[in-house]
């Protein structure tokens, strides 16, 4: 999972050329089953329940219904698509993903806690434009879940992962992530994404299982990119 938006510094490029196997959705009927898969991927994730909250400037020990977090959830899923982000199904929505393209991301969606921004977003840009080639642009990954209740159905996330991966190569673009766990990490490194930083966010918060602590450790994350060529990545 994704949950950060990128830089508002873009390049334009040509777009739109690609023979897409992964189709963007648009109606309001598939908006909303998508939202639904995701609410349903990210249900036991403490992570991005924090993260939720952080958008929303919202405190962290405000009383919050699973209903109120996946109508956040909902809400930025639409938020994304509306300003030019696509939201993308594979295998009748077993899997989802959240994506802006070269040319057209999305503003960040920063919280009231100077510190988390900080973390999130500033030092992220900054290690993002170290690492890519000077001028290169790319396609980010906000969110990608499977819907747990169908164990049955494999591939989904595979599909839509190559075909994003097939679009950079043809573009000469990267594709950016942010893995929130270590699970998350392991999956996009097999697709070939490289960790460029490895950070903590809600350090002196909270802890890993969700629980308010003014001692806790927080979460683990992993500044992510794929490149056809990752020898051209200043990764060190």
């Amino acid at each position: 999972m994704s949950a950060l938006t990128p830089p508002t510094h873009s390049i334009d490029l040509e777009t739109g050329k690609h023979s897409r196997t992964v189709q963007p959705l648009d109606s309001l009927e598939e908006l909303d089953q998508a939202s639904k898969t995701l609410c349903r991927a990210f249900a036991d994730s403490s992570a991005n329940d924090y993260l939720l909250r952080k958008f929303f400037k919202l405190s962290l020990d405000e009383p919050m219904s699973r209903c109120r977090l996946n109508a956040m959830l909902t809400y930025l899923i639409a938020w994304y698509h509306d300003l030019g982000g696509e939201v993308v199904q594979a295998k009748d929505f077993d899997a989802v993903g959240v994506w802006s393209s070269p040319g057209r991301h999305l503003p960040h969606t920063y919280s009231d806690d100077p510190k988390f921004n900080e973390i999130f977003f500033e030092r992220l840009d900054e290690r993002k434009l170290e690492v890519l080639p000077a001028g290169m642009d790319y396609y980010y990954l906000f969110m990608i879940g499977k819907d747990p209740t169908q164990r049955n159905v494999r591939g989904s996330v595979r599909k839509i992962l190559e075909d994003y991966k097939k679009r950079a190569d043809e573009d000469n673009c990267a594709c950016i992530l942010e893995a929130i766990n270590e699970h998350a990490k392991s999956v996009y490194e097999y697709f070939g994404y490289k960790v460029v930083q490895e950070f903590k966010f809600g350090e002196g918060e909270i802890n890993e299982d969700g629980t308010l602590d003014p001692n806790g450790k927080g979460f683990t994350a992993y500044l992510m990119i794929y490149y056809k060529a990752p020898e051209l990545l200043k990764i060190n």
